[in-house]
């Protein structure tokens, strides 16, 4: 009885299985490969130039052995001679530092705003604290205090990180 009620139920759930499954068409599948496929790529910082169908398709744009011929040639974008077309031009040293700097000041600006998000947490509990209606030894005090601890802890370290932040910008001399 018991192998029947087994094999009863493995071939329900099997069946059960196969019904709520939706069938998929070659061509979802490979529409859904295709963009995920462009989202790693994008994701990956897409250095290379990857050729696809829809480059391929035909827009006029000259002949499959000289695809820069013809008119869909992105406007501005002549390659210089000797460099492949598909290659990104190396930047300079002054567009690198002015990257590292707008990092910086990117992250500068977060800790900053995370010391003003705290000293605004660490009043409203100060308040809470200085409030003497409720009862002086009770567990919600307690919890209070314990709060009041973590978030000072918290502040002291987002002020610490600000004032290595700005460290590195002296060094660097950013500002």
């Amino acid at each position: 009885m018991r192998l029947l009620a087994r094999s009863l139920l493995t071939v329900s759930v099997v069946a059960l299985a196969a019904a709520v499954a939706w069938p998929q068409s070659l061509a979802e599948i490979a529409a859904r490969e295709k963009a995920r496929q462009e989202k790693e790529r994008r994701k990956a910082g897409g250095a290379a130039k990857v050729i696809t169908e829809d480059d391929l398709r035909g827009r006029g744009a000259g002949t499959y052995s000289q695809p820069g011929t013809g008119t869909a040639a992105s406007p501005g974008a002549s390659p210089s001679p000797g460099a492949s077309p598909g290659a990104e031009k190396p930047k300079t040293d002054d567009e690198l530092r002015a990257e590292a700097e707008k990092a910086w000041r990117e992250r500068l600006t977060h800790f900053q705003n995370e010391v003003t998000r705290l000293t605004g947490v660490v009043a409203s509990l100060q308040a809470d604290l200085g409030d003497l209606a409720g009862p002086l030894y009770g567990g919600s005090r307690t919890g209070l205090l314990n709060r009041m601890d973590e978030a000072q802890k918290s502040l002291t370290a987002a002020r610490q990180q600000v004032a290595d932040i700005e460290e590195e910008g002296r060094r660097n001399r950013y500002r």
